[in-house]
């Protein structure tokens, strides 16, 4: 067997564990791993991931592309109907990164390469411990899907070239997108001009939109019902 099959097994093994999670709260995890509940959920944005990463086994390795070995984990907050609520996060993004990186070679197309994408309500009405986790599924792009992601990247590191990371526009991308993220506008992180000085920038990620997952979604789960 060689890698390839062999992390093709990995992720395999790996979306039957998640699936084994189908049903349960996120409350029922957490007490079950003895983790415990943010007070604020609103500012732990993260919790549920690494909730789902640590009841799967995640191993703690520093620096790693991807959650697992096998492929990368992101949960997918959707509505009663199964329908996602809101863009996922892919990874943080520089300018430099844009201009010197081709998409094959990006962090963004290495963190989408193989998907296990695990669904979580969020309906209004429940709190954070009510929540329940949905049925996993495992994505591997076709080649017609990075074909448009790939455009994305080119056209917004494009755009960007000519542009600072601050000017990005959140509408540019039918299916990738690059949006702030940080708590509010005032936050400033270490980056560079487009001539490379050293500047203060708000971070910016790279965000796959829900109009993209919801077809993903729908298409692994067409009877997808969390209500």
């Amino acid at each position: 067997m060689d890698l390839v099959e062999a992390t093709a097994s990995d992720a395999r093994e790996l979306l039957i564990r998640a699936q084994a999670l189908a049903g349960r709260t996120l409350g029922e995890l957490a007490h079950g791993l003895m983790v415990p509940l943010p007070a604020a959920p609103t500012r732990a944005k993260g919790f549920v991931g690494g909730l789902i990463e640590r009841a799967l086994g995640a191993p703690l390795s520093a620096g790693a592309v991807t959650d697992f070995p096998s492929c990368e984990l992101k949960t997918l907050p959707v509505d009663g109907q199964g329908r996602p609520r809101e863009s996922t996060f892919v990874c943080c993004v520089t300018l430099m990164q844009l201009r010197e990186t081709p998409w094959e070679l990006s962090r963004v197309r290495a963190k989408l390469a193989r998907v296990l994408f695990v669904p979580v309500e969020t309906r209004s009405e429940l709190t954070q411990p009510e929540r329940r986790v949905g049925r996993a599924f495992l994505w591997q792009m076709r080649p017609d899907e990075e074909a448009l992601l790939r455009e994305d990247y080119a056209f917004l590191a494009e755009r960007t070239a000519n542009n600072e990371l601050e000017k990005t526009d959140a509408r540019w991308g039918k299916a990738l997108q690059i949006r702030p993220k940080a708590a509010n506008a005032r936050v400033r992180v270490r980056g560079h001009d487009v001539d490379g000085v050293p500047m203060r920038v708000m971070p910016r990620a790279f965000y796959l939109r829900a109009t993209f997952t919801r077809e993903l979604l729908q298409e692994a789960l067409p009877h997808l019902r969390l209500r």
